[in-house]
C-alpha cells in the first residue's frame, strides 16, 4: 500500500510504544521508514533491524523534539537518504507524574509545551515544504483522548497540551488541503504502553489502591472492558495515511475502545 512511499515516526524508540509498532506497520506495507527519538538507541537499532527483515529500508535519527534545530537537521538527513517525506507521524510526547494541578511546577508546564506542542509544530513546519513540492503528504498527530477532555489522572499540562495539538491540526488541515496535503489527529485512550504504568500509578495513589486494583477501575471505564495494544493504534495511523482515508482531513479520530473523552 505504501511502497516508494517515505515515513517519518517520532517518538519511535520505545520496544513497546505506539511509535515502534506504527513505524513496523508501515514498513510492512512497503514504506521506507525514519525512525525518531530523543533516547533509546538500542531501542530503535532494533526495529531498523526489523524494518530490513521487511524488505523496506528504514535509519533511525537522534532528534530531542524540544529543540527546533534538531528537528531541522532531522528532516533534512531524512531529505538527503530518501529524497522525499510522504508521511509524517507525530507520536513523540510527554506527559508527567503530577496528578494534582497546584502541584505542577512551571517547568512541567513548559516541557509539555515544548515537546507536544510546538515540537509537533516545527515537525510540521519542516516537513510541510517537501510535501508542497512534491505536492502531496499526509501528517498525522497523536493528540490522545484527552485531547478531546479532561480525564481522571491525566495532568492537566498534558491535557492542555493535547487540546492543542487537535487546534493545530485542523488549522494545519484548514490551511493546506487545497495543496494535496492531509492533517489528521489520533486520539488513542488507554494503550498498553510504558505510559500506561504512569498513569496506573496516579490512579492508585489518587484512589488509595493498588496497581491491579488501578488497572480493574480503568479498564472498567472503557466499553470495550480493556486497553487497546499499540497495533490497534497503528491500524488506526495506517487508515488515515492509506488511500481509503483520501477525502479525511482535520478530524480527531478518537481509538479509544468506546471510552467516554472526558468532561
Amino acid at each position: 500500500m505504501f511502497t516508494d512511499q517515505v515515513a517519518i515516526i517520532t517518538g519511535a524508540g520505545h520496544p513497546q510504544g505506539m511509535g515502534r509498532a506504527i513505524a513496523l506497520k508501515l514498513a510492512e506495507q512497503g514504506a521506507a521508514v525514519v525512525l525518531v527519538d530523543v533516547a533509546n538507541a538500542e531501542g530503535l537499532a532494533d526495529a531498523v533491524k526489523e524494518i530490513g527483515a521487511f524488505g523496506s529500508r528504514g535509519t533511525a535519527i537522534r532528534c530531542d523534539s524540544s529543540r527546533p534545530e534538531e528537528i531541522n537537521s532531522c528532516v533534512g538527513e531524512a531529505l538527503k537518504q530518501f529524497g522525499r517525506i510522504d508521511i509524517l507521524v507525530n507520536n513523540a510526547g510527554v506527559s508527567a507524574d503530577i496528578p494534582y494541578f497546584l502541584d505542577i511546577p512551571e517547568e512541567t508546564w513548559e516541557l509539555s509545551y515544548q515537546v507536544n506542542v510546538a515540537g509537533t509544530a516545527a515537525f510540521c513546519r519542516a516537513v510541510i515544504p517537501a510535501m508542497l513540492a512534491q505536492r502531496s503528504g499526509v501528517i498525522i498527530n497523536n493528540a490522545s483522548l484527552c485531547g478531546l477532555g479532561a480525564i481522571e489522572s491525566a495532568p492537566a499540562n498534558y491535557t492542555a497540551s493535547k487540546f492543542a495539538v487537535i487546534g493545530l491540526t485542523k488549522a494545519l488541515a484548514l490551511e493546506f488541503a487545497s495543496r494535496n496535503i492531509r492533517c489528521n489527529a489520533i486520539c488513542p485512550g488507554v494503550v498498553n504502553t510504558g505510559m500506561r504504568i504512569n498513569a496506573l500509578s496516579r490512579i492508585a495513589e489518587q484512589q488509595d489502591i493498588s496497581l491491579d486494583q488501578a488497572q480493574a477501575y480503568e479498564d472498567e471505564s472503557i466499553a470495550m472492558k480493556r486497553a487497546a495494544e499499540p497495533e490497534e493504534i497503528a491500524d488506526a495511523v495506517l487508515f488515515l495515511a492509506g488511500p481509503g482515508a483520501s477525502y479525511l482531513s482535520g478530524i480527531a479520530l478518537p481509538v479509544a475502545g468506546g471510552m467516554p473523552p472526558g468532561l
